[in-house]
């Protein structure tokens, strides 16, 4: 039934609820940046530090082993950004520069946006450095990629997003937050290493994908030293307030439980953290009090541990919502950092699996319908029997020379 594009009402509205992307190279942004700081202290910087210019760098240091990429010089990074409220915050991540001469404008960037790991500060990738990481199964699989960047002739800049791994909440597909985590780190990476260029383009796959297209909409204004040349969307989150309300409405209707795929309702802890950096919601109006009482899991746990069967992932789909749920406050925020309706400001490639079970098809096929009514310009790809994580190695040689082209390569 998944992935499926026909079907009834229900079935349409219950099945997205698993939705749960040559000019020369001009002097680097003056900033002072701050090395070392051992262990986890490194994230924590003093309050004093916090305040600055966006962009600019707190701290770094080399990284050596996991989770820094092959054939480069690896930094992890602390640098400055500003959240929704607009107050400064420190924010984290990594940075890769291929080892030899860069070429004539420097290194091209990819700000890589990565996709869902959890909302709690023991998820952030940067902190992945063996495997027992909580999400080291997928922050492997994005690094193996990203060491084909690398020898492809690109630096690669991960941000952690703001409130991961470093003070704060992270606004979990906040579209704004996200973006600005994503320009930021481009515009920090020629601090570390002024051998990278000005010329970038953000990617990133599920959550960090609706990143990407956050980026392309809204980066150029943000970060007007950097010149954003494209974004690629690798199965975008999409279109997430209709499946809340829908999963409201088929629960209490008693017909969630055979509709929804297992782990699903793991999503809807990390939606509630992230919307509530925007706006109050109070979760005891719509949620039934085994969630309610589960819903801490989501400040220590990674989305693996929350689909598994002693949390979310345990939940009768059909039993996690109180029978008259009040979803107003969160599928709001949800429609508001939907990315189908945003001005794009340069191309965007888009990708998507055919047997995605995570972001269905369907999400995506609308929202790039969407986009194109609206007349952005939109390059949409699909692979034939290519699940969520497998788009990132199918979608590799088609996102390389698109980005290429984009680059004059």
């Amino acid at each position: 039934m998944i992935g499926t594009r026909t079907g009834t009402v229900a079935a349409r509205l219950a099945a997205p609820v698993a939705v749960l992307a040559a000019l020369l190279a001009v002097a680097p942004p003056v900033a002072t940046a701050e090395t070392g700081s051992a262990g986890l202290e490194f994230y924590s910087p003093a309050a004093d530090l916090v305040p600055g210019e966006h962009g600019s760098v707190i701290r770094s240091r080399p990284l050596t082993g996991d989770p820094a990429l092959p054939g480069a010089r690896n930094y992890l990074v602390l640098y400055r950004s500003v959240d929704t409220q607009g107050a400064p915050v420190a924010v984290s991540g990594t940075l890769a520069v291929p080892e030899g001469e860069p070429p004539a404008g420097g290194w091209p960037l990819i700000s890589w946006a990565h996709g869902t790991t959890g909302t709690a500060d023991i998820c952030a990738p940067s902190r992945d450095t063996d495997p027992s990481f909580p999400a080291h199964d997928y922050t492997a699989l994005a690094r193996d990629i990203q060491a084909r960047w690398i020898a492809a002739g690109y630096a690669v800049a991960q941000t952690d997003y703001q409130g991961l791994g470093t003070p704060g909440a992270h606004g979990y597909l906040i579209g704004e937050a996200e973006q600005r985590a994503v320009a930021d780190i481009a515009t920090a990476a020629r601090v570390v290493a002024p051998e990278v260029g000005t010329r970038w383009v953000a990617m990133g796959h599920s959550q960090g994908g609706q990143a990407a297209i956050f980026a392309n909409a809204r980066s150029q204004q943000w970060a007007p030293g950097m010149r954003l040349l494209g974004s690629v969307a690798m199965a975008p989150a999409s279109h997430l307030g209709p499946v809340v309300r829908g999963l409201g409405v088929i629960g209490h209707a008693g017909i969630a439980a055979d509709r929804v795929p297992a782990g699903s309702v793991a999503f809807l802890p990390l939606f509630l953290r992230g919307a509530e950096t925007v706006a109050p919601i109070d979760p005891s109006t719509f949620l039934a009090p085994q969630a309610l009482s589960m819903l801490g899991q989501a400040d220590n746990r990674c989305v693996a541990q929350l689909r598994a069967a002693d949390s979310w992932g345990g939940l009768d789909p059909g039993t996690v919502f109180t029978d008259d749920p009040h979803l107003d406050a969160l599928t709001g925020v949800l429609d508001a950092n939907d990315p189908s309706s945003l001005p794009l400001t340069t191309p965007l490639l888009v990708q998507q699996g055919s047997g995605d079970t995570v972001v269905l098809p369907l999400a995506t096929d609308a929202m790039v319908a969407r986009q194109r009514i609206a007349g952005q310009a939109v390059d949409y790809r699909t692979y034939s029997g290519i699940d969520h994580r497998g788009l990132l190695d199918a979608g590799y040689d088609d996102a390389l020379a698109w980005v290429n082209t984009r680059f004059g390569r």
